[in-house]
This record gives C-alpha cells, sequence and structure tokens, in this order.
C-alpha cells in the first residue's frame, strides 16, 4: 500500500483505532465466573475419600515462624562435597593443562587454511555449475 504526502496515512491510523477500541468495548460485554477461572474440583473443598485439598488451613492460631520447615531433599555431607570439589578441581585442571598458546595458534592457522581451500574449492564448483 503506498501512501501519498496528504494525511492518508492518518486516515489508516484512525480506522484502526477505532476498529481496535470497538473489539474492545465487545470484549468487555462478557462477565467471568466464578467457574472459568477455577474448576468445581477445586472450590468443592475436601477431594474424594476425604483427603484435604493443599494449601492453607484454618487452625484458629497464629502461624509459628520459629520452626524450620522440613527439608525436601537430604542435603549432601561434608565429605561429599569435599570429594566432589576434588573431582571437579582434577577435572579442570586436567583439561586445561592440554592447551597452551603455541598450540592455539597453530590451531588458528590450520583453521584458516582450511577455509581459504574450502572457500577455493566452492567457488570452482560454482563455476562448473555444479
Amino acid at each position: 500500500m503506498k501512501f501519498n504526502r496528504h494525511g492518508r496515512i492518518f486516515q489508516v491510523a484512525g480506522l484502526g483505532l477505532l476498529v481496535a477500541s470497538q473489539a474492545a468495548a465487545l470484549s468487555g460485554c462478557t462477565t467471568a465466573s466464578l467457574e472459568d477461572a477455577a474448576p468445581v474440583a477445586a472450590a468443592a473443598g475436601p477431594q474424594a475419600g476425604g483427603v484435604a485439598a493443599a494449601g492453607p488451613r484454618m487452625t484458629g492460631e497464629y502461624p509459628n515462624l520459629n520452626v524450620p520447615p522440613a527439608s525436601a531433599a537430604t542435603p549432601i555431607t561434608v565429605s561429599e562435597k569435599e570429594a566432589l570439589k576434588r573431582d571437579l578441581t582434577a577435572t579442570r585442571e586436567k583439561l586445561g593443562a592440554g592447551a597452551s598458546a603455541g598450540d592455539s595458534s597453530a590451531e588458528a592457522a590450520r583453521l584458516r587454511l582450511l577455509a581459504r581451500t574450502h572457500a577455493q574449492r566452492r567457488l570452482e564448483e560454482i563455476e562448473r555449475g555444479e
């Protein structure tokens, strides 16, 4: 669509704004209900079999924040932590010892040569029409 300099773009933008406002006004005509927000089973309270649903319970007492919560998983021991640290340190040293500045410059030169030869082969293939 081509716009001229006489303000046609503002007419199109105004029309788009009008359509958007009408759509917003029409969407407000519906009412949300509790059934739309949550299933009936969730609002019913205790589940089948007498088991209470998870969540807050009214006990009539204030919560005691000084009681530490139960751990979800057993924490690792100090000896397990030290063993993991030793393993990770040994692996880091093993991986770090293999690379040196001379190796990286030789590898960079090898990759540059590979790029030049690959580019040259590709150009020759294109020129041949393959």
